[in-house]
C-alpha cells in the first residue's frame, strides 16, 4: 500500500460527528457565549443610552455611554448612572418582606418579585454627577454650590443653581453610603434637590460613564 492510499485509510477509520452531537456542540458553544456576555454586561461594563436633556451641555439626548461597574468606587465630579427608581423598590421589598414574616428578602425572593412589580418601581436609569460624599455638607447661596462652605468649582457649568423642592431644607449633610446628585442642565434635571430622588445610595448607582461613543462625530472622554 503507497503512503497516500495509506493516509486515506487512517482518515476513513476516523470517527464521524454525528448530526446530533454536532447540533449540541453548536448549542453549548452558544450557551456559553450567552453567559460571558451577561457577565460582561451585568458585572463589567454596559452600554446606555442617554433619555432627555438633564446634563446638557456635556451630554446630550441619544448619546450612547460606556459605562464601567467592575471595582468602581464613587468619587466627587463623577458622571455616573443611577437607579432612580431604588429607593422605592426597597421601600416595597420591606414591606413584602413583613408580609411574608421575614426580616428581608432574598436574592431570588426580589429575582421573583421583580414579575409582578408596578413600572414606578421597575429600574429606571438616569444620568447625573456626583456632588456631595458621605459625609459633606451641601449649601446653595446666591446661585452657588457649596460643598462643606467652599464654592464647588464647576467648570462644566456656568449657570445659576436653585433648589427645586421646599421640602428639602439647606444645608444638606450627605449621608452615609449615600452620594448628592445634580444634573449639568440644573433648570430641568429632577436630582437630590428633590425629595422624590433624593439622596442616591452606592447600591442604587450601576456605574461610571467614561466614553461617548455615539454619535462618532462627538466620540470623547465624558468628564
Amino acid at each position: 500500500m503507497s503512503i497516500e492510499e495509506e493516509k486515506n485509510a487512517t482518515a476513513d477509520t476516523k470517527p464521524k460527528k454525528s448530526l446530533g452531537r454536532e447540533i449540541w456542540e453548536w448549542v453549548y458553544t452558544l450557551a456559553i457565549a450567552i453567559i460571558i456576555a451577561m457577565l460582561i454586561k451585568g458585572f463589567i461594563f454596559d452600554i446606555v443610552r442617554v433619555d432627555g436633556s438633564s446634563m446638557f451641555p456635556t451630554l446630550v439626548d441619544n448619546d450612547r455611554l460606556i459605562v464601567t461597574k467592575i471595582g468602581y468606587s464613587p468619587k466627587q465630579g463623577d458622571i455616573i448612572i443611577l437607579d432612580s427608581n431604588y429607593n422605592d423598590r426597597e421601600t416595597y421589598y420591606g414591606k413584602l418582606a413583613l408580609s411574608k414574616d421575614k426580616d428581608k428578602l432574598s436574592v431570588f425572593d426580589k429575582l421573583f418579585a421583580q414579575k409582578d412589580l408596578d413600572d414606578n418601581l421597575k429600574k429606571k436609569y438616569y444620568v447625573k454627577r456626583i456632588i456631595g460624599m458621605p459625609g459633606q455638607t451641601i449649601d446653595l447661596v446666591d446661585g452657588k454650590v457649596f460643598v462643606d462652605g467652599v464654592p464647588l468649582d464647576e467648570p462644566y457649568y456656568n449657570g445659576s443653581t436653585a433648589s427645586i423642592d421646599p421640602t428639602v431644607e439647606y444645608p444638606v449633610t450627605v449621608e452615609e453610603n449615600c452620594v448628592f446628585v445634580m444634573g449639568d442642565n440644573r433648570n430641568h434635571s429632577k436630582d437630590s434637590r428633590s425629595s422624590e430622588l433624593g439622596q442616591v445610595p452606592f447600591d442604587a448607582i450601576l456605574g461610571k460613564s467614561q466614553i461617548r461613543v455615539w454619535p462618532l462625530t462627538d466620540f470623547s472622554v465624558t468628564k
